[in-house]
């Protein structure tokens, strides 16, 4: 059984995650197993979200490409070339990401192999794109049939283009909407920044620990987790993993602080870029894009706040 590219990804880093965590079963320290656990997280899931924005870039750029390649065919036709001679003329044709497929099909129709197979074939291919699997799947039933392909294909093209302009359209009025996302994720960091330097100086004190307006005592939560490590420490690791990244002192109740709020930043970052996504352009794919946008300069604005004392103190 032959394996595409993100299955293999997927098999090489679970096997990698796998390894991580068998040696920090064998250490048997609880802290560096959930280190591991948490890089095993980012070793699974980075490469395959990544491939699957690509594969859509991919897509969005061959359906873009379609509405010519049928217009080639429909040109070639009505000069009097069958069917088959107007694709492998086409396969000579520059489609970006789509002349692949193109030159796959004329290939195959000079190897002497039944048009129908091929475009049945290329159907399955592109699955993926329901305008480009639907639309291979009308080609072949109209050829089959003996119908006109040439008016056919004409209307099909003509149809295509309509669609992307629409979808352009929408998508040039719904920008507001996705300026708002990015807009909501910075506010966020903002209000962060505030309640940190409200909360923090009230909930420091020179023991960890202090008495709060209702008379509780209110200190650092995982204070206890540095000397006493457990199954119950395991958020309390990964706010001390973000202290050590960011250079902050994970004794101090200001590292609880930093870890839980830039946690909260991933969060808000990675859900507001799919939100965006699929305002825009109608698929959470899309904001794959956005999401690794917001991550970033996210990063690097708590980066900055931290190195101007302004979290995590």
């Amino acid at each position: 059984m032959e394996l595409n590219r993100r299955t293999k990804t997927l098999i090489i880093t679970l096997a990698i995650s796998l390894f991580l965590l068998i040696i920090g079963i064998l250490i048997g320290d609880i802290g560096i197993i959930g280190n591991f656990i948490i890089l095993s997280v980012f070793i699974v899931s980075i490469p395959q979200v990544l491939m699957s924005y690509i594969e859509y870039r991919d897509i969005k750029d061959m359906e873009a490409k379609f509405p010519f390649f049928l217009r080639d065919l429909t040109e070639s036709i009505r000069s009097g070339m069958p069917l088959h001679k107007a694709v492998i003329n086409a396969g000579k044709v520059d489609y970006g990401k789509l002349s692949k497929e193109v030159k796959k099909m004329a290939h195959q129709l000079t190897w002497g192999v039944n048009i129908i197979k091929v475009f049945e074939q290329a159907e399955k291919r592109l699955k993926q794109s329901e305008i480009m699997s639907k639309n291979m799947r009308i080609i072949i039933e109209t050829y089959k049939t003996g119908g006109e392909i040439d008016k056919t294909l004409d209307s099909i093209s003509n149809a295509i283009l309509t669609i992307q302009e629409t979808q352009n359209e929408r998508k040039s009025m719904l920008n507001q909407y996705v300026v708002a996302m990015y807009a909501i994720t910075y506010i966020f960091i903002g209000i962060i920044v505030g309640i940190s330097k409200l909360l923090i100086p009230i909930f420091s004190s020179s023991t960890g620990a202090s008495i709060g307006a209702l008379g509780t005592i209110m200190g650092n939560p995982c204070e206890s987790c540095l000397y006493m490590p457990s199954g119950s420490c395991f958020p309390c690791y990964i706010y001390f993993n973000i202290c050590t990244l960011l250079g902050t002192n994970k004794e101090t109740i200001g590292c609880y602080y930093l870890g839980l709020f830039f946690s909260m930043i991933i969060v808000q970052s990675i859900c507001s870029g799919l939100v965006a996504g699929q305002i825009s352009e109608g698929s959470i794919r899309a904001g794959i894009k956005h999401s690794m946008i917001m991550l970033t300069t996210s990063f690097g604005i708590i980066f900055i706040l931290v190195k101007l004392k302004m979290l995590g103190v």
